[in-house]
């Protein structure tokens, strides 16, 4: 159990902002009508996504970075930020973010899992930043594919894991649930995770969401231990769905509750020492089966 009360999350004004910004009940209707007017196959519309354009290179608080890029299966290439493990058969942390900003923001937020020379790869979307293509559900599991299939290329003798951010843990989910990609990833953390999107839309339009982004089938799919964080109070993403993405598992899955005011997103830096030292334990019980 994590008590984030007492270690600065953001005020009420910024986490009521990020709701605005970034939860899926006030974008509901613009999802739906979108869907309704595009007559797409896959219902989720583009009002879900909210890229940012890029800014100034961010200033690191550590270990400055590495530029890379990932190449997706259908051709969309994809920048984002590397901090390679000190050591050479170091662990990689895959980062993947949730539906806002750009892979500048992500990795603001994800270096502090880079610190004690740890190794992340934090991931970006097509569409996003200065990326080629436009998001949608399948293209976002190509990309996260394509990160994973980067980290084995960066490092190839380490032990690779995802952490899904929001809307990231659909893309982390999906990642370790297929095959070829599934079993270059020795485990999952996600943070924040929705069981099914279909829970967000109005109960007249569920059934055309049905498939959409639907964490439980994912989950379901899924081999490796998956770490499932998740603020009981989540004013966004009610903590239930944590419970029944545990329970839809089959044993796989443990919830860590993060206590605390109502909040979805917060530092990173509050939860990056125990992501690692869980994941650390991960990979010392696999090499103990082993």
């Amino acid at each position: 159990m994590i008590d984030a009360a007492a270690r600065g999350r953001r005020g009420l004004r910024e986490r009521k902002m990020w709701r605005r910004r970034r939860g899926p009940f006030p974008l509901v209707a613009a999802i739906v009508m979108s869907a309704a007017l595009a007559g797409c196959v896959n219902p989720v519309g583009r009002s879900l996504y909210q890229p940012a354009p890029l800014a100034t290179t961010p200033a690191w608080t550590g270990r400055t970075p590495l530029s890379v890029e990932a190449v997706a299966a259908d051709g969309a290439r994809l920048k984002g930020w590397f901090w390679p493990p000190e050591t050479p058969t170091g662990p990689v942390l895959v980062y993947l973010p949730g539906r806002a900003g750009n892979r500048d923001v992500a990795a603001k937020a994800a270096q502090a899992f880079a610190r004690d020379g740890r190794g992340v790869l934090v991931a970006s979307y097509r569409g996003y930043g200065d990326n080629t293509g436009v998001p949608d559900e399948q293209g976002l599991y190509q990309d996260g594919r394509a990160f994973v299939d980067l980290a084995k290329r960066l490092v190839p003798d380490g032990k690779r894991f995802v952490f899904g951010d929001g809307l990231g843990a659909a893309v982390a989910l999906h990642a370790a649930a297929e095959g070829s990609a599934g079993a270059g990833i020795d485990g999952v953390v996600t943070l924040g995770a929705f069981d099914s999107f279909a829970r967000f839309v109005p109960s007249v339009a569920r059934g055309l969401y049905a498939a959409a982004f639907d964490n439980v089938a994912a989950i379901r799919r899924v081999t490796v231990p998956v770490l499932l964080m998740h603020g009981r109070k989540d004013e966004v993403v009610p903590f239930a769905a944590a419970e029944r993405l545990r329970a839809a598992a089959g044993g796989k899955a443990l919830v860590v509750p993060i206590d605390g005011e109502a909040y979805h997103s917060l530092d990173l830096s509050h939860i990056a020492p125990v992501v690692w030292r869980a994941l650390d334990q991960i990979a010392a019980d696999g090499a103990a089966t082993k």
